[in-house]
């Protein structure tokens, strides 16, 4: 009988939290225990004794929640600078890529002082009744995670999906049964301005190899390049293009394919989420081409260039 799922341990989700957090609490530590509770207890013996003792081990623990701390920050940094790519999209008549801008903070908060609201796209008058190839290319990336993920549950699988952060590599994982443990992990990639290289490819076996999961799906609107065809025949890594995609949803029982036809539509499918806060993003015009913003701004600079291209 497979294992049942264990629940998250308190270090599990502390190494998910945000790394303000493990920051806090490594200074609230550090502080009580160089001078709050020093102070409490100056005059008094044993208990003066009991913290002389007590010191080494408040400050690893201490130091610890700071490592943590650290490494939660470079990793919203890195997904941060790298975050999904994101897609491009369609909207009305026009073709929009969404980029990730790489930017510091002050060049960030000068785009935005510099820009005004710019009026929302025109949304469709009515939601796509079939699938077509050109709708899944238009999904902004979290409606194509979602997607990708009602897939596998049609197919029997159980798939949970990641939330908006740091993914680690991961956008779903693929269970069968009750399983503890997953059997596949997904990375999905709604591009379609150029082809997924090698590089990706290559860190989602990485993880494959660090989480110990034997199999690795990569899904994406757009194509591969050579290279990372190679790598994935050599690996166990099952590439899926837009194409390919399309075509699989096209063997589904018509009533799985309205199903996920609605899972895809549903809501704004055409605006990007942002992925550290999970919200749409807005338009922005700007002095330099017009981009969408976090509507969290300023607390999260997350911003994307919209950039006309040919048809």
């Amino acid at each position: 009988m497979a294992r049942r799922k264990r629940k998250e341990s308190g270090l599990d989700l502390l190494i998910a939290a945000p790394w303000q957090i493990s920051a806090i609490l490594a200074f609230i530590i550090l502080a009580g225990t160089r001078w709050i509770f020093p102070s409490m207890v100056e005059g008094n013996q044993v208990l003066g004794s009991f913290m002389i003792a007590l010191k080494p081990f408040g400050y690893f623990v201490a130091t610890v929640f700071g490592l943590i701390a650290c490494i939660n920050y470079f990793r919203h940094r890195k997904n941060f600078s790298s975050s999904q790519n994101v897609p491009l999209m369609h909207h009305a008549k026009s073709k929009v890529a969404f980029v990730d801008v790489n930017k510091s903070d002050d060049r960030v908060a000068k785009v935005w002082e510099e820009s005004s609201d710019r009026p929302p796209f025109r949304q469709p008058e009515s939601k796509p009744e079939e699938w077509s190839l050109p709708l899944l290319k238009q999904l902004e990336w979290k409606r194509f995670e979602e997607l990708c993920a009602a897939f596998y549950r049609e197919v029997g699988l159980r798939a949970e999906t990641i939330r908006c952060g740091a993914d680690g590599g991961v956008d779903a994982k693929l269970f069968r049964g009750d399983a503890a443990e997953p059997e596949s992990i997904i990375q999905c990639k709604a591009w379609n301005f150029r082809p997924v290289g090698v590089k990706p490819v290559r860190e989602l076996f990485g993880v494959m190899a660090h989480q110990k999961v034997g199999r690795g799906i990569f899904m994406t609107t757009s194509t591969y390049t050579k290279e990372a065809i190679e790598f994935a025949k050599e690996n166990p890594i099952f590439l899926i293009d837009g194409e390919k995609f399309f075509s699989m949803l096209g063997k589904l029982s018509s009533g799985a394919q309205r199903k996920l036809l609605s899972v895809a539509t549903d809501g704004d499918y055409l605006t990007p989420t942002c992925p550290s806060c999970g919200t749409k993003m807005v338009g922005r015009n700007g002095p330099k081409g017009n981009f969408w913003g976090c509507l969290n701004y300023p607390r999260c600079k997350q911003t994307f260039i919209m950039r006309e291209i040919p048809a």
